[in-house]
């Protein structure tokens, strides 16, 4: 029975750790296009997908630009949500609608030297039968989030992190969100097969 109880645990640990999520290295980058934050899916090779908030305004009292049009090159798309710190980001309270979506030539206000978090979603391709505008899913998705900053009239990022292979992660943090497997038809086929010859041998 120890010897059961030792290989199912074994089993399981291993299937587990084909679940878990990893951080992407470099997955927000600025120096790809001017004026563009860009989420680096190294995953699928080069994939990187954009955004611009460029400086269109000023809302009364300000020195410099607070206010900024969003916009995205035609692309896949990412999609960006306004996010507090520790939030879970994720496909749940995605497509619940939790936070606000920023669109395309729509315009937000953001206050000189307030930091502020946006949450990122994107993957290797909009799910079918996805339209041309969100809301949409993506298949292969990559989670993130980044720390921007109104640094003087211009967004600077100040910190991010984007995960793959998770179920998403935490805004502000490296901690990533673990995704709860669907036990798949060759791992259950694995553990009866366990079953069965652990049943043969203790008669």
């Amino acid at each position: 029975m120890k010897l059961l109880v030792g290989l199912v645990v074994g089993f399981t640990v291993t299937l587990n750790a084909f679940t878990q999520g990893y951080i992407v290295p470099n997955g927000v980058m600025t120096n790809l296009y001017p004026g563009e934050i860009d989420v680096w899916n190294s995953t699928h090779g080069f994939q990187d997908t954009g955004f611009q908030l460029t400086p269109i305004g000023k809302q009364q009292p300000t020195l410099y630009s607070n206010i900024f049009s969003f916009t995205e090159p035609v692309t896949i798309g990412v999609r960006v949500f306004l996010v507090a710190s520790n939030d879970a980001i994720s496909l749940q309270p995605i497509l619940s609608q939790s936070w606000t979506e920023l669109g395309d030539a729509s315009s937000y206000v953001f206050a000189v030297g307030v930091p502020f978090y946006v949450g990122l979603y994107t993957g290797a391709s909009i799910e079918p039968p996805g339209p041309f505008f969100p809301p949409y899913t993506y298949a292969d998705p990559v989670f993130g989030w980044a720390k921007l900053v109104n640094n003087q009239g211009w967004i600077q990022v100040l910190d991010y992190a984007v995960e793959y292979q998770g179920a998403g992660i935490f805004a502000g943090t490296q901690t990533i969100i673990q995704s709860t497997p669907e036990p798949s038809t060759f791992a259950l086929g694995a553990l009866g097969t366990l079953l069965l010859g652990f049943r043969r041998w203790a008669k």
